[in-house]
């Protein structure tokens, strides 16, 4: 009876975690884009000084006034880079970094949870059964674990790195896996 009141007061707690977790990878995601604003990139990628800054800062709002287009804008920024003999970029898709990249930090942090949970489970049984097929999973686990810290944006972040521009596909894969490890997790407590 205390084993089954145990397992009954497992699922409200791993329900609570999970939306603790999703809260406040909201939180962190949406307090400052990931792919960090265009003018912080211009500093930390190409490594404009001061006054290219201004420059291209005075340009895209000048042709913001005068209504020009996102690719005017583009091209407009690809011909003063060049001028500087910088490569040209491409402006990511609007709503792509906010989005895409905001939905992928929660999904992502939310798999680094139930992997956790997860590894915490199987060390129990094996803690309880010994069996090899057991170990397996810890070691299944703990893949799992690695792949979603590695492809968590803010752990990418901590690194310096930025993405974007992949659109929807920065997030389906994290989507997949959070899916094949709720219905894991759900089977690993349930029997």
């Amino acid at each position: 009876m205390g084993h089954e009141l145990n397992r009954n007061n497992r699922i409200p707690l791993i329900l609570a975690t999970i939306v603790a977790v999703t809260v406040l990878a909201t939180f962190w995601a949406t307090r400052e884009p990931l792919g960090s604003p265009l003018e912080r990139q211009g500093r930390e990628r190409w490594d404009l000084n001061e006054e290219q800054r201004k420059i291209i800062k005075q340009l895209t709002e000048d042709m913001m006034r005068k209504g020009a287009s996102r690719d005017e804008i583009n091209g407009a920024l690809d011909a003063k880079f060049r001028e500087w003999g910088i490569k040209p970029f491409t402006l990511p898709p609007l709503g792509d970094i906010e989005l895409f990249y905001t939905a992928k930090t929660v999904v992502s942090s939310i798999n680094v949870t139930l992997v956790v949970i997860l590894l915490f489970t199987y060390t129990d049984i094996y803690r309880k059964t010994k069996s090899e097929f057991t170990i397996g999973l810890i070691i299944f686990s703990t893949v799992l674990l690695l792949y979603s810290l590695a492809s968590n944006p803010t752990m990418q972040w901590v690194f310096g790195f930025r993405a974007f521009g992949l659109g929807p596909f920065a997030m389906l894969p994290d989507v997949f896996t959070c899916i094949a490890l709720s219905v894991l997790l759900y089977l690993s407590i349930r029997y």
